[in-house]
């Protein structure tokens, strides 16, 4: 799963944490509600399912603020929720009106469960309501009253389609929005936020799996000169030149986060130090044999870059990046366009 990935269904899962919540505060009061209302009318089974929902719904609270498993304890509560309703329904001596609560089942099902488990639970049950209702009404069938039914089957199927396009909206802007806050604006690569989420993610997985992971600092050299020469404008085109240049010669497990200015961090996952020096050599010598070139002007560059091994110097990404850019400082002390891997000069 992608850093994107990962950050909107965090962002989805706190959503739908709050909203359960709000459900099972609902259903617990509800449940007492119903449970005296029914014992009035005589409805004692139904009763004492509204009690036992109840009572359930609120220890499912205290898991459920806790838990990091929330569809699981979606699933725990949503469809004994559901299926109780549909119990509701058939029992003889309901009221015709808790059909009503039909309508509400794609909606919680899109928004609890998200877009295709939630339109599955949401059909399955919603077919299931409109065969109780019909066997508790078959005098719509016997008196061929096929308008009636028309109207029921349709008007749940416009609430089925409206939470399906919503959740589906809601999905999109959802991941559009994660896209923002993790990108760097002009050069489309990672930004610090995403960069902090991808190291924590890789250095959990490299614990566990006992491999290498590095971290290399890169700077561009006498970048100011660009700027004053060419004007800022130029100067992002550059950015955007060397941002697409990283791109290409990464691979796809790597990650290249633009700290800011005209300095770069990557992350290199499963790469050992040897490896990770002559990574970067190979972006040094890139860079510096591709200079920046449009209709108007030629910018020649190069990087100085600092290397940085998880363990060996840090475990902490602030460590990392606190011993490479000292070793980047080294680099521009040598001459610049150079690589830096040895000891950190005190």
């Amino acid at each position: 799963m992608g850093t994107n990935e990962t950050l909107e269904v965090q962002g989805a899962q706190g959503q739908r944490r709050a909203l359960l919540k709000a459900l099972l505060i609902i259903t617990g009061v509800s449940g007492a509600l119903f449970f005296v209302i029914n014992t009035q009318r005589g409805l004692h089974l139904l009763a004492t399912i509204e009690l036992v929902t109840g009572a359930a719904s609120m220890m499912l609270y205290v898991v459920v603020s806790r838990t990091r498993n929330l569809r699981v304890w979606t699933l725990v509560y949503l469809i004994p929720f559901l299926t109780i309703m549909m119990v509701a329904m058939y029992l003889p001596g309901t009221s015709p009106t808790v059909f009503l609560w039909v309508y509400i089942i794609p909606v919680i099902s899109h928004l609890l469960l998200g877009l295709r488990l939630g339109f599955a639970v949401a059909v399955f049950f919603m077919l299931t309501a409109f065969a109780i209702f019909v066997i508790k009404h078959p005098r719509l069938l016997y008196e061929f009253h096929f308008a009636s039914l028309a109207n029921i089957l349709i008007s749940c199927a416009v609430a089925l389609a409206f939470a399906y396009v919503y959740e589906r909206g809601s999905e999109k802007a959802r991941a559009g929005l994660m896209v923002i806050a993790s990108t760097d604006p002009l050069t489309r690569l990672a930004n610090l936020y995403r960069f902090r989420e991808s190291f924590q993610q890789e250095r959990h997985r490299a614990q566990r799996y006992d491999a290498d992971l590095t971290l290399l600092v890169l700077d561009l050299d006498y970048f100011k000169k660009v700027n004053d020469t060419h004007g800022h404008a130029v100067g992002d085109q550059v950015l955007i030149h060397v941002a697409n240049i990283l791109r290409r010669r990464l691979r796809a497990s790597d990650l290249v986060c633009r700290v800011g200015g005209e300095e770069f961090t990557v992350l290199l996952p499963d790469t050992g130090l040897e490896e990770a020096i002559k990574v970067a050599d190979s972006l040094r010598r890139l860079i510096r044999d591709t200079p920046y070139r449009d209709q108007a002007v030629t910018v020649s560059l190069s990087c100085s870059i600092g290397v940085a091994l998880w363990g060996r110097d840090g475990d902490t990404l602030e460590q990392l990046m606190e011993t490479g850019d000292k070793r980047l400082y080294q680099a521009k002390q040598a001459g610049r366009d150079r690589v830096e891997s040895g000891p950190v000069a005190g």
